[in-house]
C-alpha cells in the first residue's frame, strides 16, 4: 500500500521522454512525490543507479531487446565524451547503453523497494533475476519481446490507482502489491501485447 507523497523515481532516455512526461503527471495526479531523471549522457545512468535508493519505487521507462540470456537488456539512449573530457562542447557522440543481466550485476548493488520496467522483454527471467540480486525486493515488468506503449502505461497508472486505494476517500478495499499487480494486468485480457504481459516477481517467492 501506497500512502500520499511516498517518493517515486521515473527514469527514461530522449526516446521515451514523452511517454514518462505523462507518467509523470499521472501520478503526481495521485499526490505520490515524483523525482523525474531523463538520461541525456552515459554517466549518469550509472550515477543514478550508484546513489543510495531512497524510493519506494522507481520506473524504468525505454526499450528493451535481444534474444538470448546473455544479450537481452533494456537500452537507453544517450551521448558520451569519447575524450572523458565532459567539459568539452566537441567530441560528443550517440551511444547505447545496454544493461544485461552482466551489466546489472556489475553496476547495480544496496538497491532497494520495488522496480518496474515498461521496456519490451525485460520481465524475462534472467533480468528480473539480475535486478532482484542487486537489491530490490520486487520487480515488475512484461515478459514478452513486444509489449505496446499505451498498454504498458496504462498498466503502470492502474497499478499506482490499487496500490493507493487505502489511501482514497470512501475505499473499502486495500490490495497488496501482488494483488495490485493482478488486478492492473487484468485491464485488457484479449490484448496479446497488452497489460496481461506485466509479471511480479519477489526475493520472498520461489521466481
Amino acid at each position: 500500500m501506497l500512502r500520499l507523497f511516498t517518493p517515486v523515481a521515473i527514469v527514461c532516455d530522449h526516446t521515451m521522454v514523452d511517454d514518462a512526461s505523462a507518467l509523470r503527471g499521472m501520478l503526481e495526479s495521485f499526490r505520490l512525490r515524483v523525482d523525474f531523471y531523463h538520461f541525456l549522457q552515459k554517466p549518469q545512468v550509472f550515477d543514478f543507479f550508484a546513489q543510495p535508493n531512497n524510493y519506494a519505487y522507481t520506473i524504468i521507462i525505454c526499450h528493451g531487446t535481444g534474444e538470448t540470456a546473455e544479450d537481452m537488456n533494456l537500452r537507453f539512449e544517450v551521448v558520451d565524451q569519447e575524450s572523458g573530457d565532459y567539459d568539452s562542447p566537441e567530441g560528443w557522440d550517440s551511444v547505447t547503453i545496454e544493461l544485461t543481466p552482466t551489466k546489472i550485476a556489475e553496476h547495480l548493488q544496496n538497491r532497494g523497494g520495488t522496480l518496474i520496467s515498461i521496456a519490451c522483454g525485460s520481465g524475462r527471467k534472467p533480468l528480473a533475476h539480475a535486478f532482484l540480486k542487486s537489491g530490490y525486493q520486487t520487480y515488475i515488468a512484461p515478459t514478452e519481446t513486444f509489449v505496446n506503449a499505451g498498454s504498458a502505461l496504462v498498466f503502470v497508472v492502474n497499478l499506482f490507482y490499487y496500490l493507493m486505494a487505502e489511501d482514497r476517500d470512501y475505499a473499502t478495499t486495500i490490495y497488496t502489491e501482488k494483488e495490485a499487480v493482478e488486478k492492473a494486468s487484468q485491464l485488457d485480457p484479449d490484448f496479446c501485447y497488452g497489460t496481461k504481459l506485466f509479471r511480479y516477481y519477489t526475493t520472498k517467492e520461489n521466481t
